[in-house]
C-alpha cells in the first residue's frame, strides 16, 4: 500500500479540506456523491466498505483524505490512502474497493472533473508544462492513471473550491479562476506528464484519446475499426497496437465495455429496462445484451442494477 510521507503543511491542510467536506455533508447529505454547485466538483463520504467490479473512470483529479482504497485500472492494481493525489487522463474502464471506511473513521475523498479544452489551452501557452517533464518514454506518459502524494497548494486549491460553496453568487466568478490555477498545478506535478501528452496535439496518446472520446460519445453507433485507425491518422494494425496498450483492451472490448456501462448507466439513473437500454446502446438482440451483461458483471442485468450501492466516483 502506498503511504506518503508528507510535510506538516499538507496534512494540515488535508485535515482542513476534510473537515470543510464533511461539515457541509452533515448539512447537506443529499450532496455525498453528486455533483457541487461549484461545477465539476465532487466529494465522497463512506462509513462502510463498497465495491464496484465494473465502472468507468473519466478525465478528472481527485485526493484521499482518509480510508483507503483499492483499484483496478490502466492495466495496474494500485492501493493508497490518505494523502493521495490522482489522475485520470483518458476514459478508461476500472474497478475498485474502499476497503477502509467506518462511523468512526470515514472514508473522505473529493474530485474534479477536469476539462479537456483547459488543459489543451494550458498545455499550448505555458511552455513551462512541457519544459519541466522533458521527454519521458512513451509508456510513461502514455499511463492513463497516476498516482503520488498530495502537494499542499493543490490541496489548498481544492479548498478554496470548497469554501465557495457559502458564497453561492460569488462562484460563477471565482470558481473559473481556481479551476483554472488547479488544473495548472495539476499540470506541473508529477502527474502532469501523462495528462500533459494526452493533450499535445499529434502525440500518439493524443490520436488515441481522440477515438476514446469518439467511442464514448458514439455509444450505440456500429463499430468500425478502419474508421477509427482513420481517425488516428495510423494504419489498422498501429492504432490496434497503440490502443491497447494505452487502454489494455482491444477496441472492440472497449466497445463492447462502454456499450455495457452506457447501458447500466442508463438502466440506474433513467429508469430503462434491459430491453430499452440494450437497443439504446446498439444491440439487436436483448438476450444477447444479457449474455454478455452477465458475463461482464456477474448477474443478469435487472438483478445488477437493484443491487448496486452510489458509486464512489474517482477519487
Amino acid at each position: 500500500m502506498l503511504n506518503w510521507s508528507v510535510p506538516e503543511e499538507t496534512r494540515f491542510a488535508c485535515n482542513l479540506l476534510k473537515k470543510r467536506i464533511t461539515d457541509y455533508c452533515r448539512a447537506h447529505p443529499e450532496t455525498n456523491g453528486t455533483e457541487l454547485p461549484v461545477p465539476n466538483l465532487t466529494y465522497n463520504i463512506h462509513e462502510h466498505p463498497v465495491s464496484d467490479l465494473n465502472c468507468f473512470y473519466t478525465l478528472s483529479s481527485g485526493l484521499i483524505l482518509q480510508g483507503a482504497k483499492r483499484v483496478n485500472v490502466d492495466g495496474k492494481n494500485w492501493e493508497y490512502g490518505r494523502y493521495t493525489s490522482i489522475s485520470t487522463a483518458a476514459d478508461t474502464p476500472s474497478s475498485y474497493e474502499i476497503f477502509r471506511a467506518s462511523p468512526q473513521d470515514p472514508y473522505v475523498s473529493c474530485s474534479l472533473r477536469l476539462d479537456p479544452l483547459l488543459i489543451s489551452d494550458l498545455v499550448q501557452t505555458q511552455p513551462e508544462i512541457l519544459e519541466k517533464h522533458g521527454k519521458q518514454d512513451f509508456m510513461h506518459t502514455s499511463r492513463i492513471f497516476t498516482v503520488s502524494a498530495c502537494s499542499c497548494d493543490i490541496v489548498e486549491s481544492y479548498l478554496r473550491l470548497f469554501r465557495l460553496l457559502d458564497t453561492p453568487e460569488q462562484i460563477s466568478a471565482r470558481a473559473p479562476l481556481i479551476e483554472r490555477e488547479l488544473t495548472y498545478l495539476i499540470l506541473m506535478s508529477p502527474q502532469g506528464a501523462a495528462l500533459a501528452h494526452f493533450f499535445t496535439q499529434n502525440s500518439t496518446a493524443n490520436r488515441i484519446n481522440k477515438t476514446i472520446n469518439w467511442i464514448r460519445q458514439n455509444t450505440g453507433k456500429p463499430f468500425d475499426i478502419d474508421q477509427l485507425a482513420e481517425m488516428a491518422h495510423m494504419t489498422r494494425s498501429t492504432f490496434y497496437r497503440h490502443f491497447k496498450t494505452i487502454t489494455k483492451l482491444s477496441p472492440l472490448q472497449f466497445h463492447k465495455r462502454q456499450c455495457l456501462y452506457q447501458a447500466q448507466h442508463l438502466m440506474m439513473t433513467k429508469g430503462y429496462s434491459a430491453t430499452q437500454a440494450a437497443y439504446e446502446v446498439g444491440y439487436a438482440s436483448p438476450n444477447q445484451f444479457s449474455r454478455e451483461y452477465k458475463r461482464t458483471f456477474g448477474m443478469p442485468p435487472r438483478q445488477f442494477v437493484t443491487t448496486q450501492t452510489k458509486p464512489a466516483g474517482i477519487a
